[in-house]
């Protein structure tokens, strides 16, 4: 088979790709993983598969896979098309160029999987399960996949986790941890959740006066070109928002916090060295957070929301701790901060659970069943609900799925769309 990947990374161009073995060099998960599954996948399955990048800029990434130059995802097809690609994996996207791929790819003759690592609003989902080419809808955690048990989206979808080398994380000598080092990870936008650990820090250096709170990331991980606010770190308006509960009297930046900005493969000692990692504590946006799994592969344990896609990838009281509030965010902080004997269990249980369920190997040969699937156009596999039932209304969205399955007359919505209708009502 022949599997094109269209790669959106025209803001990311001058980053060097050539080496996912080294771990992310500071961009977002979702281009991070378009880089490694095929470099990982030739790796461990050399003779299945022919891929080929079809990215916005062809500078800087490996070069043992072969890559074309396109304008956006409708030329990737175009391209793939004409190259007699079997697949093209396409992740959507909300703009005009999604909304126009969506709109024009039935007429073209190649499959499409869509890799789904941010789930589109209802009114994208059923254009996309209309579409008659997209053949599949992958979600990248069990918690994104059940979500969507009440849209008809979930009869073509189906959950790989994203793979994950963690190798380079494995501290190869002991490490000292100090028992004060917070560490965040992740882009400084209002949904990678940052204001919710900012706001708390106050409260957590008052009651552990030598803690300090390292944080990798900056408002420009995404896109290069974004303009940052008066500390340089996030837009302004985001930065307004939580610099009082960082700063000092002065309003400079108080001496318990470090920005350190978007780092590459430096990184892993500071993760190594961290006693607890903090991973968006909003949930909101997280399918499967790269960060949360980057601390437990280096032994640190997790703190974050008990919500979404953290919920497969961080065990709550085994390899961290999942809260629902401000308290839960600051007590489970504290906690592992104090009782060095217990982060360590959990950094070593983390970096248990990282090998087993996201390494690469497992990863490539599930994507290759899917694959087979998609050519051969076998019927999708109906996942049911493994854990957590009533979590995000999963066993009511079920209910739906049953309903409208066998007592078709009545087609009850999906509740996202509820939602909505209810919000704008709300608006108006």
């Amino acid at each position: 088979m022949k599997i094109g990947l269209y790669l959106e990374n025209k803001n990311i161009g001058d980053i060097d790709l050539s080496k996912p073995e080294n771990g992310n060099p500071g961009i977002g998960g979702t281009q991070y993983n378009f880089i490694t599954l095929p470099y990982y996948f030739f790796k461990y399955i050399p003779d299945k598969v022919r891929f080929v990048w079809y990215a916005n800029v062809v500078d800087n990434l490996p070069q043992n896979i072969e890559s074309i130059k396109v304008e956006d995802a409708l030329d990737a097809a175009k391209k793939a098309e004409k190259d007699n690609c079997d697949i093209l994996i396409w992740r959507p996207t909300g703009d005009i160029s999604g909304e126009r791929f969506i709109e024009e790819i039935d007429s073209y003759n190649i499959k499409i999987i869509a890799w789904v690592h941010n789930t589109p609003k209802p009114k994208l989902l059923d254009k996309i399960n209309k579409s008659k080419q997209i053949k599949r809808f992958v979600c990248v955690s069990q918690e994104q996949l059940d979500c969507l048990r009440d849209h008809d989206i979930f009869y073509k979808s189906t959950c790989i986790f994203n793979g994950f080398d963690y190798r380079k994380y494995v501290p190869t000598k002991e490490v000292k941890k100090e028992g004060k080092y917070v560490v965040y990870v992740g882009s400084l936008i209002p949904a990678k959740g940052f204001h919710y650990l900012a706001r708390v820090w106050p409260e957590i250096k008052k009651r552990k006066t030598d803690a300090r709170l390292i944080i990798i990331g900056s408002g420009k991980l995404y896109n290069r070109n974004q303009k940052l606010g008066k500390w340089g770190i996030a837009e302004e308006s985001y930065e307004r928002e939580w610099r009082r509960y960082l700063g000092n009297e002065n309003g400079e930046i108080d001496k318990s916090v470090d920005f350190k900005g978007v780092l590459g493969d430096e990184k892993i000692e500071i993760l190594q060295k961290a006693d607890v990692g903090v991973v968006n504590p909003s949930g909101a946006t997280e399918n499967c957070p790269g960060s949360a799994i980057e601390f437990q592969a280096a032994k640190t344990p997790v703190v974050s929301g008990a919500y979404n896609g953290l919920l497969d990838t961080v065990i709550n009281n085994k390899t961290g701790f999942l809260g629902k509030s401000d308290k839960n965010l600051i007590n489970n902080i504290l906690y592992l901060l104090k009782d060095k004997e217990m982060a360590a269990k959990f950094g070593e249980n983390g970096f248990e659970f990282i090998k087993e369920k996201f390494n690469y190997k497992n990863i490539s040969y599930q994507w290759l069943e899917l694959f087979e699937e998609v050519y051969y156009e076998k019927p999708n596999k109906i996942k049911f609900i493994k854990q957590f039932p009533f979590e995000n209304y999963k066993f009511l969205k079920e209910i739906i799925r049953f309903i409208n399955k066998y007592v078709p007359i009545l087609k009850l919505p999906p509740i996202s769309k509820v939602k909505d209708k209810v919000k704008n009502i709300i608006i108006e």
